[in-house]
Formats: C-alpha cells, structure tokens, sequence
C-alpha cells in the first residue's frame, strides 16, 4: 500500500513541477502557479527540501528499507533513469534561483 502511495506522491509532485515551470502561460491557474511557486520555495528554505519528496521516499523506504537518497526528487530520478547522479548542488542552487526570479518576474509583472 505504501508503493501505491508513493506513486501518487510522484504523480502529485510531477503535476506540481509541470505548474512550477509552465504555470505562468495559462491565466486560469495564476492562483495555483504563485502558491506553488512560494510553498515550495518556502519548504526549500526552511526545512532543506521538498516536502513532497520526503513523503515519497519515506512510503518508499517501508517497502525498500535501504533505498539511497539525498532529499533530491531530480537527483533520484536522473540516477534510476540515466545510471548518473547529479549532486544536489546543481540543483537546489539553481532551483532556488528559478522559484526566486519566478516570484519576481510574477510580481513585476502584476
């Protein structure tokens, strides 16, 4: 049961991603785009990660408990995928950048 939920988890979080990078072209998700864009900044900020990737790999660590992660959605999933791992600097950094300049970009242009 806690495979099942960590795919929705993934599915969730994959919806969220596609918002937080295309959200700002359609008008009738504005609402959803901003609070998308400030909870997860917020969540980077204050906790270190995405709180959707903890859930996930926390449901996910029930049924694997040696499941190797570093609180890195984009990292993880490079690695299953590509067989490389992305240091988690080169992605949070820019992360942070993009959801930072996302903000601004929104608010300037309100």
């Amino acid at each position: 049961m806690s495979k099942l939920f960590a795919n929705l988890i993934l599915l969730i979080h994959l919806a969220l991603v596609f918002v937080i990078l295309f959200g700002w072209h359609f008008e009738s998700i504005k609402l959803v785009y901003i609070s998308a864009l400030v909870l997860t900044l917020a969540s980077e900020v204050f906790l270190g990660y995405c709180i959707l990737t903890k859930w996930e790999f926390d449901l996910r660590k029930k049924d694997e408990p040696n499941l190797d992660y570093d609180y890195s959605f984009l990292s993880y999933y490079a690695y299953k995928l590509f067989g490389n791992r992305i240091p988690s600097k080169f992605i949070k950094y820019p992360a942070l950048g993009f959801l930072i300049a996302s903000i601004i970009l929104y608010l300037w242009n309100r």
